[in-house]
């Protein structure tokens, strides 16, 4: 009896229970059967006969080549080892040096490589033998081994044969040249003047303002004493041309910048001249404490009072 009870009570409901019980069945009856119910609206999708029948020749191996869709071509010959693309691959004999673009994609090349091809080319790139073609920048060596046999250059023994004679300078007898005025030209043939010496020297010439010996070339910094003796017999002055200085004019930037006027002898040139004003000749100069006979007459010619 207590069983029966516990069974009663257990599945008995309220009114309320009841009713929720059977809105909720009726609710899930509903959501089953709404599927049921209502109609698709979706449209089926429009199939392209023809290109569904294209589609189907194609995954067969025959193309349909009279379909007005058809506008490639496809090369089951060859196929890159990646089976990143298909190409064609009709061998013949060429020569690298004249085949045009048309006979490279026979060959199997991509159009990046024969673009490469090409350009070498037309910058006067030249295959002398067969392995050259492997030299060419993204050909695979796979495509180079695959071509390479078909290889035939025009006048490819004479290539092999052609001898090179290094070609002969004419010798140009040297002459006796103004230090002051000679060109590049005239001063290269002159023996021991090297490239690096001979703008050196110009340059030397520059910033003293022009030669007034001979012996001032020896001054030249990287200039050796066996350099100096194989070029003096042909060094000459004519007329010194010197360019001075205005040491009434000059800052003391201007004055260092000659190789004999040390900053020090410079700044003090120009205090004197800002403390006494301008100076009215050259020997003013000597008036400064540490300007000393001997560095006066090395400085004196280069400098003007104007």
């Amino acid at each position: 009896m207590a069983f029966k009870k516990i069974i009663k009570d257990y599945f008995s409901f309220s009114k309320k229970e009841g009713i929720a019980a059977i809105v909720l069945a009726v609710l899930i009856g509903v959501f089953i059967a709404l599927p049921y119910l209502i109609k698709s609206n979706k449209k089926k999708p429009v199939i392209d006969k023809v290109m569904l029948e294209e589609i189907t020749k194609l995954q067969s191996g025959k193309p349909n080549t009279d379909s007005p869709h058809t506008s490639y071509k496809t090369y089951p010959k060859y196929s890159s080892p990646n089976n990143q693309e298909n190409t064609i691959f009709e061998p013949f004999n060429f020569d690298p040096n004249t085949v045009d673009e048309a006979g490279w994609h026979k060959l199997g090349l991509r159009d990046k490589t024969i673009h490469t091809l090409m350009n070498y080319r037309s910058k006067g790139g030249q295959f002398r033998q067969p392995e050259d073609i492997k030299k060419i920048w993204g050909l695979r060596p796979e495509e180079a081994s695959r071509i390479i046999p078909y290889v035939h250059i025009v006048g490819m023994e004479a290539y092999k044969k052609k001898e090179y004679t290094p070609y002969k300078f004419a010798s140009i007898k040297p002459m006796i040249v103004d230090i002051n005025t000679a060109t590049v030209d005239e001063l290269r043939n002159i023996p021991g003047m090297g490239n690096g010496l001979l703008y050196r020297i110009l340059k030397y010439k520059e910033r003293l303002g022009g030669f007034l010996i001979i012996e001032q070339v020896k001054e030249t910094y990287g200039m050796s004493d066996s350099a100096f003796l194989l070029m003096q017999p042909f060094l000459k002055l004519n007329s010194p041309i010197i360019t001075k200085i205005n040491i009434n004019t000059a800052t003391d930037y201007d004055l260092s910048g000659h190789p004999y006027i040390e900053r020090n002898v410079a700044k003090a040139i120009v205090l004197y001249r800002i403390q006494h004003g301008n100076y009215q000749t050259i020997n003013d100069i000597m008036k400064i404490v540490f300007i000393k006979e001997p560095l006066f007459q090395k400085i004196a010619p280069y400098l003007a009072v104007q």
